[in-house]
C-alpha cells in the first residue's frame, strides 16, 4: 500500500526510555512491542544515498515486508512516499534482489515499543549501536498537524532531545563513517 509517511526522530537525553514508557503508557494506548531488523539494500542502477531513497527487508515479530521509499519531500520533518508489502519469508526475496545486482548495505536492529494516540504513532526505539530514540509519524497527515503534535508531546512529557530527519540508516552509516574516519588518524 502506498501512503505518504511523515516523521520526526527525537535522540532523547532524558528521561529514561523506561520512563518514558510508563508516562506513556499512563496517557496513551500501548499497541505492541516488536523487535525488527532491516536490511537495507542499494540498487545497480543508481545510488540510493544519492537519490535519498531506501529498499529494506524488514523482519519484525515473525513477519516479513519489502518496503520501497522515495525521496523526502519536506525539510520541516521526514516526508515521503512508502510503499510496502508483505512477503511470506525474507530469503528468497533477498536472493532476488541479489541476483538483480543490488547491494546489502547494513542491518538496523531495533527494539521498538509502540503506542497510538489519535492519528499519531508514538515510537520508543533502542536502536542497536546508535541509541534511545522516540520517533512520532502519522499516516497521510498535514505536516503542520505533526510537527505541532510532537512540540506539544515533548513540553507535556518534559523531554528533552535532539530532533533529526535522519533516517536510522543515515545515522548509523555517518557513524560508521566517523570511526574509519577517526582510526585512519595519526
Amino acid at each position: 500500500m502506498a501512503h505518504i509517511e511523515r516523521e520526526i526522530k527525537i535522540k532523547v537525553i532524558s528521561p529514561s526510555l523506561d520512563e518514558l514508557e510508563k508516562i506513556l503508557r499512563s496517557k496513551y494506548t500501548f499497541v505492541e512491542e516488536e523487535r525488527q531488523r532491516d536490511i537495507y539494500y542499494n540498487s545497480p542502477i543508481r545510488d540510493f544515498r544519492t537519490t535519498d531513497e531506501a529498499l529494506r527487508l524488514r523482519e519484525d515479530n515473525g513477519k516479513y515486508y519489502i518496503t520501497y521509499k522515495g525521496p523526502k519531500i519536506s525539510s520541516m520533518s521526514k516526508s515521503r512516499l512508502e510503499i510496502e508489502v508483505e512477503i511470506a519469508d525474507l530469503d528468497p526475496m533477498a536472493q532476488i534482489l541479489e541476483k538483480l545486482g543490488f547491494v546489502k548495505v547494513l542491518t538496523v536492529e531495533k527494539i521498538r515499543k509502540k503506542f497510538k494516540y489519535k492519528n499519531f504513532t508514538i515510537l520508543l526505539d533502542y536502536v542497536k549501536n546508535l541509541g534511545n530514540f522516540i520517533e512520532i509519524e502519522a499516516i497521510d497527515t498535514e505536516e503542520k498537524n505533526l510537527l505541532d503534535f510532537i512540540d506539544n508531546f515533548l513540553k507535556e512529557n518534559n523531554i528533552v532531545g535532539e530532533k533529526t530527519l535522519k533516517s536510522y540508516l543515515e545515522l548509523l552509516i555517518e557513524r560508521l563513517d566517523k570511526k574509519t574516519n577517526n582510526s585512519n588518524i595519526d
